[in-house]
């Protein structure tokens, strides 16, 4: 039988104890803890009703099962409380809530719920006899470890009814299992995946978040199984269909990666760059230092190189006194005179892999070619002082495409200024504020607003989305966007990709009071970090691979942090960017 009618209800995860309250009750030894704990997780909140640790930063958490005589409401509050245990055991107790056919069916994986921390979840009867939980989601957890970090209204339906025995059940229960955000860094931790570009010459690294528990054998599949969805159609792998994995083991900082895989049917190109996916995604993994990869009893190639090896942006590009200069000390290149580009006022310097420039001046995007005495219009958005104001630095990618955005609209042409049309059904209605090419140049982080009113920032995102190009280079349209925790907070505009799946921006000070703050956002993360910078910061050039930075602040001065300090490093470079190699 159905649940009957009902009004009672409750916030579920207010009532329970924090993870300092809960480290206190371990502590002093009260009913159901453990007497002693080595060690407890750094972040996240502790709200099960008992914890202990197996060693290595996993927190085993534990929930009680279903108490006889509980009615509905209290028996799926007890259902969400295993449900966070359940990363724990595997569910076991979670299913003891759920009549036999539902516990057989239910899928707790597909997807993991994050909700809120800040807003507890409420939980109380239906009018239709049903349970209800509903509150707010952080973002979801699918089963490959791809983590959707968008903030959703949660609100679904139980269906209970009574067993044999007269106690309430779950019968009926939609796919997945609701847990609190912040169990997140608890059971699992965030790896980078290394697929290959369509060249095979750069990385494309695919984060994920992995259990904790076997977190060598779960990278070596997430790699095996392919791309997240939303990278499918510009990340790939030399790693042959049907590779299979027959058990990684880990002994003095080395680890033997053992595959079911023929050896004979992989040329030694393949062989090489897949020994190099595997070395790159195995050295994630802390502890590891050196990596064997076997085929059977065969070892593919010992000798690789680093899949990021080429990639190096070498020194920032600025102008200085009309000219596009390359590095920041006084011994500087000089890369274009402004003779050779026309205008005193050029800005926005952007160094292509051939060695053509592209800069702003005014409403208009001039290049040289390389070897080239005389800059050319490859476009122009207008004539007013209006239309220079929106037209954004422009940024030369791999491809030999120049990309940048006029009144909110992406732009993208080649070096003739001939226009790609690229398809993005996610911007169709929105407004460009700002943008950037990944290093490898197969993915685009975007922020951008309602295009109704782009003045409001309350409605603003930031997503990553693949590039997705021709059989020649000419990019055609942009995937599903992946959006990105943590970059919207108030007055930031600019935004640049800080490592290959890292993004950051600049929070400015508000009416010249306090510092600006410097916020960094991983891909598939539920938030960002924060650190001051220069009082007046409101600039940045990232070299999108490692962490490089400098900031430019409103007074022409270019920053630069080393152990913590930032200092001025020029007062004659503006308008810094690091080129795309």
């Amino acid at each position: 039988m159905s649940a009957p009618r009902g009004t009672g209800g409750s916030s579920l995860f207010a009532r329970l104890p924090s993870r300092r309250a809960a480290i206190a009750m371990l502590a002093a030894g009260g009913a159901g803890s453990l007497a002693a704990c080595s060690s407890f997780p750094t972040e996240g909140d502790v709200f099960q009703s008992d914890a202990v640790n197996e060693g290595g930063g996993v927190l085993i958490q534990t929930a009680p099962g279903p108490v006889d005589g509980a009615a509905p409401v209290a028996i799926v509050e007890g259902f969400l409380r295993a449900c966070t245990a359940g990363l724990s055991d595997g569910f076991a107790t979670a299913r003891e809530f759920l009549v036999d056919s539902a516990a057989d069916s239910w899928q707790p994986m597909s997807p993991l719920l994050l909700a809120s921390g800040s807003e507890p979840l409420t939980v109380r009867r239906a009018d239709d006899g049903g349970v209800t939980i509903s509150g707010k989601l952080e973002g979801s957890l699918d089963s490959t470890g791809v983590l959707s970090a968008q903030g959703l209204d949660y609100s679904e339906s139980l269906t209970l009814v009574t067993t044999a025995r007269g106690q309430w059940r779950i019968a009926s229960l939609p796919p997945g299992a609701v847990v609190q955000g912040s169990v997140l860094r608890t059971a699992f931790t965030q790896q980078s995946i290394r697929f290959l570009n369509a060249a095979h010459d750069r990385p494309i690294p695919d984060p994920r978040w992995l259990s904790r528990k076997r977190l060598e054998e779960a990278a070596l599949e997430a790699l095996l199984s392919g791309p997240a969805a939303w990278l499918k159609d510009v990340a790939t792998t030399a790693i042959p269909n049907g590779t299979r994995l027959q058990e990684v083991k880990v002994v003095d900082r080395v680890a033997t990666v053992r595959l079911r895989a023929d050896a004979s049917s992989w040329g030694s190109e393949a062989q090489a760059l897949a020994v190099a996916q595997i070395t790159a995604t195995m050295k994630e993994v802390s502890g590891i230092d050196t990596v064997i990869v076997m085929a059977g009893d065969q070892r593919l190639a010992a000798q690789v190189t680093p899949l990021d090896a080429a990639a190096e942006p070498g020194a920032v590009v600025g102008m200085s006194g009309g000219a596009v200069v390359r590095g920041t000390s006084t011994t500087r290149a000089v890369l274009m005179q402004p003779s050779t580009l026309g205008t005193m006022g050029a800005r926005h310097p952007s160094l292509g892999v051939d060695g053509g420039v592209c800069v702003v001046s005014g409403p208009s995007i001039l290049r040289v070619g390389p070897g080239g005495t005389q800059a050319a219009s490859i476009l122009s958005v207008g004539d007013s002082p209006e239309d220079a104001v929106g037209l954004l630095p422009p940024r030369q990618d791999r491809h030999h495409w120049i990309w940048t955005a006029s009144q909110g609209g992406l732009i993208v042409v080649d070096a003739r200024g001939v226009r790609a049309e690229v398809a993005a059904a996610w911007l169709s209605d929105r407004c460009v504020i700002s943008m950037d090419i990944s290093a490898e140049s197969d993915r685009i982080a975007v922020r951008h607003r309602d295009a109704a009113d782009p003045s409001n920032q309350s409605g603003e995102r930031v997503d990553a989305a693949a590039i997705i190009r021709d059989g020649e280079g000419r990019p055609t349209r942009l995937g599903d966007r992946y959006p990105v925790a943590g970059l919207t907070g108030q007055g930031a505009r600019e935004l640049a990709w800080y490592s290959g799946t890292e993004l950051i921006t600049i929070e400015p000070s508000q009416d010249g009071q306090g510092t600006a703050s410097l916020v960094i956002a991983s891909l598939g993360c539920l938030e960002a970090s924060r650190s001051p910078g220069p009082p007046t910061a409101n600039g940045i050039a990232a070299n999108r691979l490692n962490q490089t930075m400098l900031l430019s602040d409103s007074d022409g001065q270019l920053w630069s942090r080393a152990s913590g300090t930032w200092r001025v490093i020029s007062t004659t470079v503006t308008d810094a960017g690091y080129p795309i190699v």
